[in-house]
């Protein structure tokens, strides 16, 4: 009984159960994960380049703060702005191009009569598309909810960077409570986790601007027409790794269609193709492996496995997790960690 009491005192065993602890609690709160996530990577952003803001200019921190929150939604508000009538006006297009298709089209002109009422009296095609309807509108309650999400998570976030110093005095009481041991390593793994997060967003960053400067140039040489509203759309959607690419392909070559036709697609589709093979299989891997010291190889399988387990998050936090388990086992560090001391957490 002493040898089980005496294992479980050990600083390692304390660190791995409060690891535990927070997995469980992590689990339980997986509902409202989106929103601390987002929330998380908002601070981060926001601390960072206002801390930087506020060594430049000397403005104190918090109106550094404000200035920051301010920009940076002032200037996604004019890209949508700037960006959302240009597409309008280029979609509008699409509807008059596709009944010249047909009308000039002896074969489509011909029969489209007869197809459009058999699908009228086709019921398995109404089942399919009351399937579809009701799909969509759960996509669109979707969207919603990620949005009401985003919305949180950038109120909390502001909150949470304008009063860090408030925040911090109150989180040094728990460090000097009665269970500053319990408290103090979970400080640690959770500071831990967040450094390492934060590294990842940063590269993501950068992955994103470069795709999206690849991409204008792409536009440019193909003749896209408002090719910096094509560039704003671009990056962001880069903003979700690896997918991003992907995912701008719908009104990429929705617009290339308004104005170039089928050609003009297909050189899209090429372009979409390149890039993303490129950030794909180098860019994005070799990115990651650099700031998180692992192999390509691992951090390629790493994107995979995490999400089809994970989803779309897996492809952002996938790296994060893998590389903070493998520092929390002492994978990557060839001396011995030794259990950070609540003195030194505090610090």
């Amino acid at each position: 009984m002493d040898r089980i009491i005496r294992f479980f005192k050990r600083d390692d065993v304390d660190m791995y159960l409060t690891l535990a602890f927070l997995i469980v609690v992590i689990y339980l709160m997986r509902g409202f994960a989106t929103v601390i996530l987002l929330t998380t990577i908002f601070a981060f952003l926001g601390i960072k380049v206002s801390r930087w803001l506020n060594l430049k200019t000397h403005l104190p921190y918090w109106i550094a703060v404000i200035v920051v929150y301010v920009l940076v939604i002032g200037i996604f508000i004019g890209a949508l702005s700037y960006a959302a009538p240009t597409l309008v006006t280029q979609l509008k297009v699409i509807p008059d191009m596709l009944a010249k298709a047909i009308t000039n089209h002896p074969v489509l002109n011909k029969n489209i009569d007869k197809w459009v009422n058999q699908a009228i009296h086709s019921s398995e095609l109404i089942q399919n598309g009351k399937s579809i309807l009701v799909t969509g509108i759960k996509k669109l309650g979707n969207v919603g909810t990620g949005f009401t999400h985003v919305l949180m998570a950038i109120f909390l976030s502001f909150i949470f960077a304008v009063s860090r110093g408030r925040m911090m005095l109150f989180g040094r009481q728990f460090l000097k409570s009665r269970f500053k041991k319990f408290f103090g390593n979970i400080y640690y793994l959770t500071h831990k986790f967040i450094m390492i997060l934060g590294r990842i967003i940063e590269t993501q960053l950068i992955i994103c601007t470069i795709n999206t400067v690849l991409m204008t140039i792409g536009f440019m040489i193909i003749g896209m027409p408002s090719i910096m509203v094509l560039a704003i759309i671009v990056f962001i959607l880069g903003l979700v790794p690896v997918a991003g690419v992907l995912l701008s392909m719908i009104p990429l070559t929705l617009l290339a269609f308004a104005s170039g036709g089928i050609m003009r697609v297909v050189w899209i589709i090429i372009l979409v193709i390149l890039i993303h093979a490129f950030e794909s299989y180098f860019l994005h891997p070799r990115l990651m492996a650099d700031r998180t010291d692992l192999p390509v190889f691992v951090t390629f399988i790493t994107l995979i496995i995490m999400e089809s387990l994970l989803g779309a998050w897996g492809l952002i936090i996938g790296i994060p997790i893998v590389a903070f388990f493998l520092d929390v086992f002492d994978v990557q560090n060839s001396e011995p960690r030794r259990a950070p001391s609540t003195n030194h957490s505090a610090k």
